[in-house]
């Protein structure tokens, strides 16, 4: 019985770890998104655009008739600025859905009237929840630690699924990913599916 309730507070401590854990990266991620954004409110109290360097965002055509014209870099970064809104929102949704189901758990396990069968399936399941987000974070820095932008892991039961911000993955960038994945997630090479977002 003692075991049982030492068990019940390291996994109430560890759901409340992982919850001050979403509470931190949904802040940190609202920043970051916040200081990406393409407007700011001026002292007026209205919306001002902020304008780019002449240098860097704006030429003269070609012909020097004095019509200007956005280069491509304006579309590339309002496509980057999409690509890593794209990344933020799905770390985010991810982070609610498992906290809501954590949530769930946790109140079967404190529920006096559930059969204690039920609360163990409960537990199992809450640790497991834990160690795959671990997991994914992981893989995530690991990935990007190699060189790409940015990369989202979905871990399922016996698969896991990355989509990685890149244009077009070579094999051997393929490889590489598939090797980061096999080796933490403890998952077959033919169950790892790699999408590119760009």
């Amino acid at each position: 019985m003692m075991v049982l309730r030492r068990k019940t507070v390291v996994l109430s401590f560890l759901v409340l770890l992982l919850a001050v854990v979403a509470v931190i990266n949904h802040n940190i991620t609202r920043e970051v998104a916040s200081e990406d954004s393409l407007t700011f409110v001026g002292e007026d109290g209205y919306d001002d655009m902020i304008i780019p360097e002449p240098d860097d965002e704006l030429a003269m055509d070609s012909e020097d008739n004095g019509n200007i014209e956005i280069e491509e870099g304006v579309e590339t970064s309002a496509a980057n600025l999409a690509t890593a809104s794209f990344f933020i929102q799905s770390r985010l949704d991810r982070e609610k859905n498992r906290s809501f189901y954590i949530e769930t758990l946790n109140g079967i396990v404190t529920d006096q009237n559930t059969d204690v069968s039920i609360k163990e399936m409960a537990q199992t399941e809450m640790l497991s929840l834990i160690t795959r987000s671990e997991t994914e974070s992981i893989i995530e820095n690991l990935i990007k630690a190699k060189g790409f932008k940015d990369a989202l892991v979905i871990m399922g039961e016996d698969s896991v699924n990355i989509i990685v911000n890149a244009h077009q993955l070579t094999q051997a960038q393929v490889a590489q990913i598939k090797d980061i994945v096999s080796r933490e997630a403890k998952v077959d090479i033919e169950n790892i599916k790699i999408m590119e977002k760009e």
